[in-house]
């Protein structure tokens, strides 16, 4: 199984990859967060012109190499990341042997608002609405999930169900 959760800020994705991640055998989670933070100097966040997309082209190429070596040793693989149509189409283009499923977890903005405001690290709301927005254009998913009034668990065996 290769599954990509995306979804904006605040949309359950790491919750709900860890505990899909539990129910499997032998499964790995790849936080493309974590991936592009590993670049320290300069790290540049994605919103921050051509340098952060390239930092975001970076983050997935390393994300692709790690899934094809997790998945070679019998793995399986769950990446968790913020979609554009451009990181989607390099990621099924790069993993295209592996039938990699997008799932989208858009939850409303309120939900995503909330859920935001009660992290210890938040982004600023201005930045919430625009991945909200973002989120809900980006259309090369297979499964959408609203899953604004449903539990992590559930929302993770309602995934479970369609890949």
């Amino acid at each position: 199984m290769l599954l990509i959760l995306t979804g904006p800020a605040g949309a359950g994705k790491n919750t709900i990859g860890h505990i899909i991640a539990q129910k499997r055998e032998k499964c790995a989670v790849i936080d493309v967060d974590d991936v592009r933070h590993m670049a320290i100097k300069p790290h540049i966040a994605p919103w921050y012109g051509e340098a952060g997309q390239k930092q975001v082209r970076l983050g997935v190429k390393n994300a692709c190499a790690l899934a094809h070596n997790f998945i070679e040793e019998g793995f399986d693989v769950i990446i968790l990341d913020v979609l554009t149509d451009e990181t989607g189409r390099a990621y099924r283009e790069s993993l295209k042997d592996f039938n990699p499923k997008i799932i989208m977890l858009l939850p409303t903005l309120e939900k995503v608002k909330e859920r935001n405001s009660s992290r210890s690290y938040n982004l600023a709301e201005d930045r919430v609405i625009s991945l909200h927005q973002e989120q809900s254009e980006f259309k090369d998913f297979d499964e959408r999930i609203d899953n604004s009034n449903i539990s992590p668990e559930e929302t993770a065996e309602k995934i479970l169900r369609v890949v």
